[in-house]
């Protein structure tokens, strides 16, 4: 543009050095380095903090232009150069992923036959890539994760039938959620990935539970398979079915939840649950009855770790005020650092930190000043009983107001200085620009500039309206940057019927880097704007004659950070709200029912605690946490307390009966908790960082939930037991 403006059409292919170029554009005689002027100085900070590498130094070149090319030199140099490409955005998503990958693909055949490396990113690219990539290791993970099953499968049961069997109720129980979801109609998301590890892991805790209970039965004569099973599914109906009742419960408080993908990730969990459970206990045990025969051998002896057991109890015994009281320290410890526990959310944490995009957005964040800077709009329609903006002389005082608030603040690119510019584009910026151009247009429209200010002049001539309705029909370049005209500009900002102001819209560039960030810049514009009960704040002054909101993609960052934690807390709650009413059926007293889920909720403690040592934010899956430790807790310490109930009946010797709980339904516990924890830790191997985390801060949480299952449980019962009315 200034070769077309000041070289008479010169081509750029045409000049060989920089002293040539600015010998062309500028008369160095008369020129000052950029900067001398707000304006100047807007464009020239948002150039080297937005589209010049760090470490391109300016000050030869001002030299050389300050000395009349006497010093410094013309020549400068930059590692790289940033290209901000903009996409029509009437585009639909799918479209604007589509043609920006297609820009991607140009730019790197570009690279191929180039001494220039070109790389591309942007937040379209990125969701296209995470759609492109979210189940590509998925085989890989169900994979790793039936591994591991069928390894513990034959520790545990060391016949060929007792791992075949579950698994093909596992793979059936895969096949029953994907497809039901798909039938449904479901969008997949990256969320999906995480559902095969919980279907296995849940699962194969069903399947050891009946199968170790059927080979019991077996074994005390009860030849006939059907029979055996039933007995089996009798006997753990109450602890399986309740388990299966919480768990998805759980699962299914996210229906609840503001934001979609999260609604159906717990719709799919659920279906996940109920299916592994469904399988478990018909499909796998179908496979026992019609397979099974009476001239099979009898099955292994059950795992029991007597020597584990008796330190055990030996331990309850002698040590119950201590493994109270070390709980509790834990637990109060992980309390005080979840207070500082935040929420992120990061599209990026769903992509592999290999991908050449993120090589690039690396490349940005360590490069550029301006990879942190978002937008936020502020947009304005008539009130309802409005038909237009009218009130120009308050519109414009507010309107200045806000560029001046916007010039103290820190977060606004450019602002904050005692200089400061700040870089946004809105209604009051484009007619300072056009009065500060040309008196005359202020002058006719009854607009002037005092002490750095556009305020109303004479007030008979005022009028915003007919000052941007000449403006619209201007096509002179009203922008050196942008090239954009005056009729271009207020396009941008105002949407006028004849002269009436319908709508506008104020574009500012913010830096906001991290989720807290986030959450302070949008908390200063909504306290900026006020409510419409906020005394001289914009919203009010304006109130019966615009509506005004906030908008933008950190506005909708902001909603998806509030709906992972009113989505955290309701499906906590509502997990414990069942959890306590199921064990409050089951004992028909609040006081046992309590004393059961405490190890529950102890549990769900310890895990935020380790996220915090851990330096783990909650993210759009890790908030399932909470609510998933309900779930597979409750399971554990009902097959613990219903045993243990179980035992005490049968003997008068309460140590008796705590040992043979814990060398059989501990046990139990111990390989099914195995299981689901390491199936849980093959999500480590997956390249997305999101899932990672889930996966292990959910192994966490079923190991959490098997300690305090089987030693702390069996304390709390005992000391409740003692302190019962006999």
């Amino acid at each position: 543009m200034a070769l077309d403006e000041e070289a008479n059409g010169t081509e750029l292919s045409d000049v060989d050095t920089w002293e040539e170029m600015l010998n062309l554009v500028i008369d160095v005689n008369e020129s000052d380095c950029p900067g001398d002027v707000s304006k100047q100085k807007e464009v020239a900070q948002f150039i080297l903090d937005g589209m010049l590498h760090k470490d391109f130094d300016g000050a030869e070149i001002c030299l050389w232009i300050e000395t009349n090319t006497e010093e410094g030199s013309a020549s400068v140099t930059a590692s790289s150069t940033l290209w901000i490409l903009e996409i029509d955005p009437n585009l639909s998503s799918e479209e604007r992923k589509e043609k920006q990958n297609q820009l991607r693909e140009i730019f790197q055949e570009l690279s191929e036959d180039s001494d220039l490396h070109y790389g591309v990113a942007s937040l379209d690219l990125i969701s296209h890539d995470i759609d492109e990539g979210t189940f590509d290791n998925l085989a890989t993970l169900i994979l790793l994760a039936v591994l591991v099953v069928v390894l513990l499968l034959a520790i545990s049961f060391r016949s060929v039938k007792g791992v075949v069997f579950p698994l093909v109720g596992l793979s059936s129980a895969l096949i029953w959620t994907y497809g039901l979801l798909n039938l449904a109609g479901a969008r997949f998301t990256a969320l999906e990935v995480a559902v095969a590890p919980l279907v296995l892991g849940l699962g194969i805790d069903y399947s050891i539970h009946l199968q170790r209970r059927y080979n019991s039965f077996k074994k005390k004569d009860i030849d006939d398979s059907a029979e055996a099973w039933l007995a089996s599914c009798g006997k753990l109906s109450t602890p399986l079915g309740l388990a299966v009742i919480t768990t998805v419960a759980a699962f299914l408080a996210n229906i609840i939840s503001p934001l979609p993908p999260l609604e159906t990730f717990g719709i799919a969990l659920a279906v996940g649950v109920l299916s592994a459970f469904i399988n478990a206990t018909v499909v796998v045990g179908a496979l026992h009855v019609v397979l099974d025969s009476s001239q099979d051998k009898a099955p292994a002896e059950p795992i029991r770790m007597p020597r584990l057991s008796k330190k055990l109890v030996d331990l309850q015994r002698t040590q119950q005020v201590l493994v109270l009281i070390v709980a509790l320290i834990i637990s109060g410890v992980s309390i005080i650092g979840a207070m500082g526990l935040e929420t992120e959310f990061d599209l990026t944490d769903f992509l592999d930190e290999d991908m050449e995009i993120m090589q690039v957005r690396d490349e940005l964040d360590s490069s550029y000043e301006s990879a942190g800077w978002k937008v936020v709009y502020i947009l304005m329609e008539p009130a309802d009983s409005a038909t237009e903006i009218d009130s120009d002389f308050i519109l414009l005082n507010e309107m200045r107001g806000l560029h001046n608030d916007l010039a103290n603040n820190h977060d606004v690119v450019g602002g904050g200085g005692a200089d400061s510019s700040p870089s946004y584009e809105g209604p009051y910026k484009v007619l300072f620009d056009a009065v500060d151009n040309d008196l005359l247009f202020g002058e006719r429209y009854g607009l002037v500039i005092s002490s750095g200010d556009l305020r109303r002049g004479i007030a008979s001539e005022f009028d915003l309206g007919a000052a941007f309705a000449n403006l619209s029909s201007n096509t002179s370049v009203a922008d050196p940057y942008t090239g954009d005209s005056w009729a271009e500009r207020v396009q941008n900002t105002v949407h006028l019927d004849g002269e009436m102001i319908k709508h506008i819209r104020i574009e500012v560039r913010v830096d906001a880097t991290t989720s807290s960030d986030t959450s302070r810049v949008v908390e200063w514009f909504e306290q900026e704007l006020g409510e419409e009960s906020d005394t001289g704040k914009m919203r009010s002054e304006l109130s019966g004659k615009a509506n005004v909101y906030v908008a933008g993609d950190l506005v909708a960052l902001q909603n998806v950070l509030d709906g992972l934690n009113s989505s955290q807390l309701s499906s906590t709650a509502i997990s414990f709200v069942v959890s306590f009413f199921v064990l409050l059926l089951l004992t028909r007293r609040p006081v046992p029912a309590f004393v059961v889920l405490t190890p529950v909720v102890l549990a769900t403690l310890w895990v935020v605690g380790s996220m915090v040592v851990l330096s783990l934010k909650w993210n759009v899956l890790t908030v399932m946490v909470t609510a998933l430790s309900l779930g597979i807790g409750i399971d554990y310490v009902i097959h613990m307390w219903r045993r243990f109930e179980a035992e005490r009946e049968k003997r008068d010797d309460v140590w008796e009966a705590l040992e043979e709980t814990i060398s059989t339904t501990g046990v139990a516990l111990v390989l099914s908790a195995g299981t689901t924890a390491l199936g849980f830790l093959v999500l480590l191997f997956s390249p997305m960082p999101v899932v990672q985390q889930f996966g292990l801060v959910t192994a966490l949480t079923v190991t959490y939930s098997l300690v305090l299952s089987i030693i702390v449980l069996p304390v709390l019962l005992l000391m409740a037991e003692n302190n019962s009315p006999r």
